[in-house]
């Protein structure tokens, strides 16, 4: 149930866009579709010349809550976030991406997080999925069960999984933090990757409390074209500039875990600086270059070799899902508790999920993985039959039809099928 909203309770949401037309509309719909209604969104646009003005001007035509800033020329992804963060007058601060979605619900369960817990922000578990058929999502926090809810660390926000080890890595989070608590604290915008987590990390430096919560309720769009799915020589050497910058104005000689964390990803930054410095020699054809580093490191031999086949698998993939037909599309039955199977009477063929409640802690991110990657596959057909069906289909923005099987009643307004528009 939709509290009333009251004093300090207005949430300014944060967007930064660029180039971003193709997904900005599923965007600007999962903010409008919130059930928690006291929010402005400040979307500042970095010099877009795809039609985003225009999508966000109609957006701010039709909703007064939504406020569009213009920038003629690109100025980079924390720039256009401190623009927007200049102009928000809201109690809380929420990020989203032009082109992420978020549950309807997301606001109002992290705001009453937020308040239960005394907390200086609160983070959900996020979805890493693909309209493209490039890797297949996954869950943030990773699929081993999380001791959650928890405060987290300065030496948590910098740990960084090695491949195949447990674990999360947090710079992807979208917090909620309080305005207060933010203060004068701005993205460095020397950084195209990297903004977010260097910015949490200094708000947990000065002793704020982040949260991290259970549940998944913001979906994270990998594509070709995300500057966090894109590497270059310029982004690593820009990271790692600001690692080195971070330590000379923290001065972490007293934390010798934070230390050790640094040199950690110190020298993982080099290794990949030298891999996107011979990515660039063997583009750029400067052979004698790149086999004087091959011959200094050999061990980059073995990392061309599995970007290659990644590279193959992609490929592979994707001719599979562009020469999918109807016959092979999926249905899937999503059954909560209160979704007897007698609701599926007539339905056909397909296959039955168990959802549990929205309330209920557990699976949900591993199971919201799995739904993204079926619709990621090919075309996904969901069907629901009760409230935690409502919530579920939600979490699955690639699904072409989406429908109740009975009349439900719910908090949330009925799921759109196709939200890529």
């Amino acid at each position: 149930m939709q509290e009333p909203a009251g004093q300090g309770r207005l949430i300014s949401i944060i967007m930064a866009n660029h180039q971003g037309a193709r997904y900005l509309r599923a965007a600007l719909a999962s903010v409008l579709a919130q059930t928690h209604d006291d929010w402005e969104l400040i979307v500042a646009d970095d010099g877009s010349s795809d039609g985003s003005v225009e999508i966000l001007q109609d957006a701010a035509a039709q909703d007064a809550r939504v406020r569009v800033l213009l920038w003629e020329t690109s100025s980079g992804p924390a720039a256009a976030r401190n623009r927007a963060l200049a102009a928000a007058r809201g109690a809380w601060v929420a990020i989203c991406d032009s082109d992420d979605i978020m549950h309807p619900d997301r606001l109002r369960r992290l705001l009453l997080a937020a308040e239960r817990l005394g907390a200086d922000a609160v983070a959900d578990d996020m979805i890493h999925f693909a309209t493209e058929p490039m890797a297949a999502p996954r869950s943030v926090f990773g699929p081993e069960p999380q001791d959650l809810p928890r405060q987290i660390s300065p030496a948590d926000m910098l740990r960084v999984p090695e491949p195949g080890e447990a674990g999360a890595q947090l710079g992807y989070i979208k917090p909620l933090i309080r305005r207060e608590t933010l203060g004068t604290l701005r993205y460095d915008e020397t950084l195209t990757i990297g903004e977010d987590q260097d910015l949490y990390l200094r708000l947990l430096l000065q002793g704020r409390r982040l949260w991290l919560l259970p549940e998944a309720l913001y979906l994270y769009r990998r594509h070709p074209q995300s500057l966090s799915h894109r590497s270059s020589r310029a982004h690593v050497e820009a990271s790692l500039a600001a690692l080195e910058g971070l330590s000379d104005r923290l001065q972490f000689d007293q934390h010798t875990e934070i230390t050790s964390i640094l040199n950690h990803r110190r020298r993982a930054l080099q290794r990949r600086l030298s891999f996107e410095t011979l990515a660039e020699d063997l583009r750029q054809r400067r052979l004698a270059s790149a086999a004087a580093q091959l011959l200094r490191d050999p061990s980059l031999v073995s990392q061309l070799a599995r970007v290659a086949l990644a590279k193959a698998r992609g490929r592979k993939s994707g001719r599979k899902v562009e020469g999918a037909s109807d016959a092979s599309a999926e249905v899937v039955h999503l059954i909560g508790p209160d979704g007897a199977d007698t609701t599926l009477m007539g339905e056909g063929a397909g296959t039955r999920i168990a959802v549990p409640m929205p309330e209920e802690h557990g699976s949900h991110s591993v199971l919201w993985a799995d739904l993204c990657h079926r619709a990621s596959r090919g075309a996904l057909t969901l069907t629901y039959g009760d409230a935690a069906g409502v919530s579920a289909a939600w979490r699955v923005p690639a699904a072409v039809h989406i429908r109740a099987r009975c009349p439900v009643v719910s908090d949330l307004p009925p799921p759109k099928g196709q939200c890529d528009g």
